[in-house]
């Protein structure tokens, strides 16, 4: 680091004490209030691991031995390469004293580890000597290396008036001479030798910084105060308001908790598959009436009014882009209105319900879709939870009712048999607190990630590298997307309003405008219903019809077995032609799908889904069913051979007793 602070041997500093303070107060003036910062340290709640401090802009070293009393380990930064051999011998000192495990680094903040996380930041008298962009983008940085309800403890220059103050301070004729400036000055004197420059900070502009990077301000004490002579007298002064005679002041800061805004999505996929009454393409009409006799308020996907409706808006945008020839499966969508939902403990801003059938296939999918905002970690871990936990939606009409008897209760509407029921979980996450790089939110929150999207409320003790393994399935396009799939759970990060975001929009918009005369509408999408943006709603209703019918097939096999009659070959050949036939029809419809409509978004929800070895079960019963339908094609000429055989016996017989009966007369 070429970084030299220009207050060499603190010459400045030490003037000012000795000139305008008395020097045993102005110590212990500080210490009473580092004690505060202590037992705010203290107080953090008990963890598996150990404390950690970051001691940003240390200097010569001097509170890393007070900071060791209440934390595990330190590691402490210095730009200034001679300050920072003071430092670390300061640290080795304190090392010895403590048994603490310090760490002393020449360099700023990008020394640490990207990855490196601490329960406690320590910036004392660093901001106000740097420009006024360098404090801005610290204190974001600083935020960035805390963990959830970490602590940020900052000292710093104090004003009581409404605006910050700037100086240049420097040493002529051996007397320290403070002049005022401008902002403009202030920054341009940065990296000055010999000259220091001070901005003197009001209480605002300091918690306005915290609180656009995710800190809430928990304390704030002031003390150096001109005319005092004990910390009482400070103590007193700032309880009473009295902060006008302040030089300087502590803010102990806390990380708020990450707040997220998403949409939830509850996915049903079922058959209407009967052996008695079928479902058949010619039935639409049928099923469209028995939707349209239970609910009081549907609009269909394909009527006139569909285009007043938001989610049938997005949903044609999305088809048109990604399926202008067809969607896999053909299918009609039905918004049912009869619901709206809000729920105790969550902002839930929006929310719909749609019925997807696909008759060609007598699959019918079910979505429901919440979307919230400023929802905790924890929250939505919960909100995974209640696909199955029975907790209570409350309509607009003011019913109470769960996701699971929201399923029963729209899918009894349908008047068709219910069987092979699957379910599938998509959150979609549009705002992740203040961060915006997918990579980095993956890479450092591997396990928060892993609890929303499964609903593990033991997320904080899960090992990350169990949480990566759960993760390994992803598919991204943009920088600012990302679709992570386990088993049947999904998330989808689609930070739209990130600044990649918005410069791919830009982009776009460029490009769609200079060839196409203006932007395509599924750009500037963003629906509000679970996994329409980027296509993934379409991908996922793909993979759980493939995944339903297969599961039809494979659960009909015992049902197949049951009907055979005994010792009717030719019923049996009839019967097992027929399941044979289904298990060929299956296979058909799930892999000779044209190769352009099984994308990477599509392979990654299969792997995730287990769907392949389900096909390879349907591929090894069709060779079994093979194998005994030419068994029983066998069975039935050895049959056939025996009657003939006997046939043959009996008709040698009569005509030996024909020609015995005229030699007896």
């Amino acid at each position: 680091m070429n970084y030299k602070y220009p207050d060499k041997d603190d010459r400045l500093t030490i003037e000012l004490i000795n000139t305008e303070y008395d020097g045993p107060y102005w110590e212990k003036s500080e210490a009473a209030v580092l004690e505060k910062a202590g037992e705010a340290i203290k107080a953090l709640p008990e963890k598996d691991d150990r404390k950690r401090l970051l001691d940003l802009g240390c200097g010569k070293g001097r509170l890393i031995g007070t900071f060791a009393r209440w934390v595990d380990e330190i590691v402490a930064v210095e730009p200034d390469s001679s300050r920072f051999s003071e430092a670390a011998e300061a640290g080795a000192l304190a090392d010895k004293l403590t048994g603490k495990e310090i760490d002393v680094r020449n360099g700023d903040i990008t020394c640490v580890e990207e990855d490196s996380m601490f329960d406690v930041v320590l910036s004392s008298h660093v901001i106000q000597h740097i420009t006024r962009d360098m404090a801005r983008s610290m204190i974001e940085q600083i935020a960035a290396k805390l963990e959830e309800g970490g602590l940020l403890i900052l000292t710093t220059t104090h004003t009581a008036r409404c605006e910050d103050e700037f100086f240049r301070e420097e040493s002529k004729d051996g007397k320290r001479v403070s002049t005022s400036i401008t902002g403009e000055e202030f920054d341009a004197l940065f990296g000055t030798e010999g000259v220091l420059p001070v901005r003197i900070y009001s209480e605002d502009s300091v918690i306005s910084m915290a609180e656009e990077a995710g800190l809430k301000a928990e304390d704030i004490l002031c003390y150096h105060f001109k005319g005092h002579s004990s910390a009482a007298e400070d103590e007193a002064a700032c309880e009473a308001g009295r902060k006008e005679e302040a030089r300087d002041v502590l803010y102990i800061f806390r990380k708020k908790e990450t707040l997220i805004d998403a949409s939830i999505g509850y996915h049903f996929s079922f058959s209407i598959f009967d052996d008695e009454i079928g479902l058949r393409t010619d039935d639409e009409s049928e099923l469209r009436s028995s939707i349209s006799g239970n609910f009081k308020d549907v609009v269909f996907y394909d009527s006139p009014e569909s285009s007043n409706e938001q989610v049938f808006r997005d949903l044609k945008t999305g088809e048109e882009f990604l399926h202008g020839n067809g969607l896999p499966f053909q299918c009609f969508r039905a918004l049912i209105k009869d619901y709206s939902f809000k729920m105790n403990g969550f902002e839930i801003v929006d929310s719909a319900v749609m019925v997807t059938v696909f008759s060609q296939t007598d699959t019918v999918q079910l979505g429901v879709s919440l979307s919230v905002r400023n929802a905790t970690v924890d929250e939505l871990v919960y909100l995974r939870q209640v696909l199955g936990n029975g907790a209570k939606l409350t309509n607009k009409d003011g019913r109470e009712i769960s996701v699971q008897e929201l399923f029963k209760e729209i899918s009894a509407g349908l008047n068709r048999k219910i069987t092979d029921k699957e379910d599938t979980y998509l959150i979609e996450i549009k705002k992740y607190g203040n961060q915006e790089d997918v990579d980095t939110i993956i890479r450092r929150d591997s396990c928060k990630i892993y609890g929303m999207m499964c609903g593990d409320e033991g997320w904080r003790h899960v090992p990350p590298e169990l949480a990566e393994e759960r993760m390994v399935n992803q598919w991204g396009s943009r920088e600012f997307v990302r679709l992570i799939s386990f088993g049947t759970n999904s998330v989808l990060f689609n930070l739209g309003e990130s600044a990649a975001a918005r410069a791919y929009r830009r982009n776009r918009k460029n490009y769609d405008t200079r060839f196409y005369g203006e932007m395509n509408p599924y750009f500037l999408m963003d629906s509000s219903f679970a996994g329409i943006n980027h296509g993934v709603f379409f991908s996922m209703e793909l993979v759980m019809v493939i995944k339903t019918i297969c599961n039809r097939i494979l659960s009909r096999q015992a049902g197949f077995y049951n009907r055979r009659r005994k010792n009717n070959v030719s019923r049996d050949i009839e019967k097992t032609k027929e399941y044979r036939g289904e298990l060929l029809a299956t296979l058909n419809k799930v892999e000779n799908l044209e190769i352009s409509k099984i994308g990477e978004m599509e392979k990654v929800l299969l792997e995730s889904q287990q769907i392949n070895p389900i096909i390879e079960k349907i591929k090894y019963l069709l060779d079994l069913v093979e194998s005994e339908l030419d068994l029983l094609y066998q069975n039935s000429t050895n049959r056939l051979i025996n009657i003939l055989t006997v046939l043959g016996l009996i008709l040698s017989v009569a005509g030996v007793v024909t020609q015995v009966i005229p030699l007896v007369r």
